[in-house]
């Protein structure tokens, strides 16, 4: 009978082990930000026969210390510059999905887009750009929905 119970533990034990899916090399993120970047383009105005929806799509993010509208040169939601430290960038997979490492702190996130250009269509009550703050050992979901060509 101790022979079935071990046999048992063990099998049930590879099975669990076996199912596992992960890449290689992938570590899992304890500390930062992930998210999609998804694009809305022409008209989203919902009505029948529409059926427009924002699809994921691959941009570069780029993480900045928290910055204003001061901070930054040109015109919302388009901007040429940003003026504090770039902390980070990364780049979304095909279907808009991202992560980052990131220490606990506040930041702005935004995409680079066409000519060069950042993009932030989302500010709060200080002015801070597409603001987003990291807590000590959390992950933040942070979804940016680029929108400056749909029409509402």
């Amino acid at each position: 009978m101790k022979f079935y119970k071990a046999f048992l533990c063990g099998v049930t034990l590879f099975a669990a082990t076996a199912c596992t899916v992960r890449n290689a090399g992938q570590t899992e993120l304890k500390e930062g930000i992930s998210g999609q970047v998804t694009y809305a383009e022409g008209n989203m105005m919902p009505g029948p026969g529409q059926k427009a929806a924002p699809k994921g799509i691959q941009r570069t993010v780029f993480i900045y210390e928290t910055a204003t509208g001061a901070d930054a040169e040109g015109t919302a939601p388009l901007f040429t510059a940003v003026r504090t430290r770039l902390v980070a960038k990364v780049t979304s997979d095909t279907a808009g999905n991202y992560s980052v490492k990131l220490k606990p702190g506040r930041y702005s996130v935004l995409t680079g887009e066409e000519e060069g250009k950042l993009f932030s269509s989302v500010s709060n009550d200080k002015g801070e750009l597409s603001p987003a703050e990291v807590l000590p050992n959390e992950v933040l979901k942070y979804n940016i929905l680029v929108n400056y060509k749909a029409v509402y």
